[in-house]
């Protein structure tokens, strides 16, 4: 049996599609035509029915609006002829008028639903870059359990810059959660080198305080790649835009790396939101007192990176996330307050605590900013192998 939801959305497509647009239109058609031939002499109705094709054409395609001005012209006539119109001074110049608004509207009915294929695929092919992308993060890894969650501010959006990633080093696991400034194709590049230069550092088993200086200068080398591309090829436009994108592309990130065993969990922060521990149902906010400047301004500090360490316990869950999380405001311009609410929920599954997150979320504010989260759960189940 359809679900609540589904038998909702089929009744929503029903009132929205082709035909129940051409029926609304017959009977408001039906209405006018009778209080113009009811009404007398004095009451001239007929011209509300030119309206009714270019109205059509906002809601539905061309076929069903060339269906309503079809149906509305011997009714338009009957009109003229009502209004004693129906000579040769007014009824030439009258239908000629009902004729053009008729075909005006069905070309523009044709345009729009040619433009609404093309941004349906365009999403189409957004939504598959950034599953590409973003791979799902496996249920386990090592001695946590995992769970992500990508909500996008906006179905109008282009793509955002979020990102989120994990791999294995040495038996350890290692997530990194990102934000690239800005949004578009651009940005979308920026989160590519990102997430290669993420799996590559684990494939060569870079330790975790070389990281950040390891991601900066894989996406320095990738953007001065690019740029080198760009010129051999003679596309002059692209060189301003790739020096331009060299000088201030940035991305805050907070990569974490868990001991074998679950019980240590180690992270360096690069310009980003502190992660959040929860732990007999409360919320702790893990800030390093030193942090790290974004990916991409690493250049400007000569510190070495500072890496803090934490006690994780069996079922405790640690939250990553980007930004937009805790900057979306409600009505009031209030922050949503995370750190508030999300330890009343430190007892449910990953999966469960990001949904619980986002119900509350939509409640609380409408999104200005795409969100990532990340979940990892110190497993107290034994390991399988």
């Amino acid at each position: 049996m359809p679900s609540v939801d589904a038998q909702r959305r089929d009744s929503e497509e029903l009132w929205r599609g082709p035909g129940a647009v051409v029926a609304l239109a017959i009977a408001v058609l039906l209405l006018v035509l009778a209080a113009d031939v009811l009404g007398g002499y004095r009451i001239r109705l007929g011209g509300i029915m030119l309206a009714l094709p270019a109205l059509a054409a906002v809601f539905t395609g061309p076929r069903a609006v060339a269906v309503i001005a079809v149906v509305m012209m011997p009714a338009y006539v009957v009109t003229l002829a009502e209004n004693h119109r129906l000579n040769w001074a007014d009824a030439p110049v009258a239908i000629a008028t009902a004729v053009v608004i008729s075909a005006t509207a069905v070309g523009a009915a044709a345009v729009r639903e040619r433009r609404a294929r093309q941004l349906a695929q365009s999403r189409r092919v957004t939504a598959l870059t950034q599953q590409t992308l973003l791979r799902p993060l496996p249920p386990r890894l090592g001695p946590v359990e995992l769970s992500s969650s990508y909500l996008a501010s906006d179905a109008e959006s282009t793509i955002g810059g979020d990102l989120y990633a994990c791999a294995l080093v040495d038996g350890r696991p290692r997530v990194i959660v990102g934000d690239v400034q800005g949004k578009g194709l651009s940005t979308l590049e920026m989160v590519l080198f990102v997430l290669n230069a993420f799996r590559r550092a684990a494939w060569q088993r870079v330790a975790l305080p070389d990281l950040p200086g390891f991601l900066d200068d894989a996406v320095r080398r990738e953007l001065e790649l690019a740029r080198d591309m760009a010129h051999e090829s003679g596309d002059s436009t692209q060189e301003p835009e790739m020096g331009r994108r060299m000088r201030e592309s940035f991305v805050t990130a907070v990569v974490v790396e868990v001991a074998e065993d679950g019980g240590e969990v180690r992270l360096v922060n690069c310009g980003h939101p502190a992660p959040l521990l929860l732990h007999d149902g409360t919320a702790r906010e893990l800030p390093s007192p030193e942090p790290a400047l974004p990916l991409g301004l690493l250049g400007l500090d000569t510190d070495p990176v500072h890496v803090e360490s934490h006690r994780m316990e069996p079922g405790d869950i640690l939250l990553l996330f980007t930004d937009g999380l805790v900057e979306a405001r409600d009505g009031a311009g209030d922050f949503y307050p995370l750190t508030e609410r999300v330890g009343s929920w430190a007892g449910h599954a990953p999966e469960a605590l990001l949904d619980a997150i986002q119900t509350d979320l939509r409640g609380h504010a409408r999104l200005d900013d795409d969100i990532a989260m990340v979940t990892l759960r110190r497993s107290t189940a034994p390991q399988a192998g």
